[in-house]
Order: structure tokens, then C-alpha cells, then sequence
């Protein structure tokens, strides 16, 4: 995996996407890199946003960073037919070890909840 410094960005810093409602069917949905979220568009704010419609268990503030990217995929919307996945590092409150979510901007598919997560409540 690639790995770079960012800074840590709040579920806060962006509108969630008003279609991630269900929880996802396939328990390894997002927290695998075989089974990545897909944003669409090419979209690095997608991603944010993705991460933006999510909170913790108990409806914890999400704090994140990418750390890099991984498993490269075939797609007809990637360079030479090949996508990446980015990775982020996602954390709450009360969380000992950070869970990474796999996010792919490259293609589009419906969005999910990933498991152990819950949908961030806009107050």
C-alpha cells in the first residue's frame, strides 16, 4: 500500500450523500479491498461525502484520512483499463484501532453502510 501524510478530516467537513441508507448486504463491504465502495465520477469529494454519510456505532464523529491505495482492478473508466482503490483510516471516539475503508472513485455502484457503522444523523 501507498502511504502518504495527511491530515485527519471530520465527517463535519462535508454533506453526506443523501443515498447511503441501507446497511450493506455483504459484511466485508468497504472494509476489504475486493469489495470497495464505488463512488463514481472521478470524484475525490465522493469519496469524502461517502465517508461524510457514515458514523460510528452509536452514532459517533468520524474522523479520516487516506494512507494510500491498493488493489488495482480492471475498468474501462481507469488508466490503460486499470482503477485503483484508495484507502482511508477511519476513527471515533472510544475506538482503540482504526478501521480502513476501501473507496474507489473510478466506477459507480449503489452505496452502502458498511458493517459496524451506522448512518451519520444531521442535526
Amino acid at each position: 500500500m501507498n502511504s502518504s501524510l495527511h491530515a485527519m478530516e471530520s465527517t463535519s467537513d462535508y454533506l453526506p450523500l443523501p443515498e447511503v441508507v441501507d446497511l450493506a448486504p455483504n459484511e466485508d463491504y468497504a472494509l476489504v479491498g475486493e469489495y470497495p465502495v464505488m463512488v463514481g465520477e472521478q470524484s475525490v469529494e465522493n469519496q469524502r461525502r461517502y465517508i461524510s454519510s457514515l458514523a460510528g456505532p452509536d452514532g459517533q464523529e468520524l474522523f479520516f484520512k487516506r494512507t494510500g491505495s491498493c488493489c488495482p482492478y480492471e475498468s474501462k473508466n481507469g488508466t490503460l483499463g486499470t482503477a485503483i482503490v484508495d484507502v482511508f483510516e477511519v476513527t471515533y471516539r472510544g475506538l482503540k484501532k482504526p478501521i480502513l475503508l476501501y473507496i474507489s472513485f473510478y466506477d459507480k455502484e449503489p452505496l452502502y453502510i458498511p458493517h459496524g457503522f451506522t448512518r451519520r444523523n444531521i442535526k
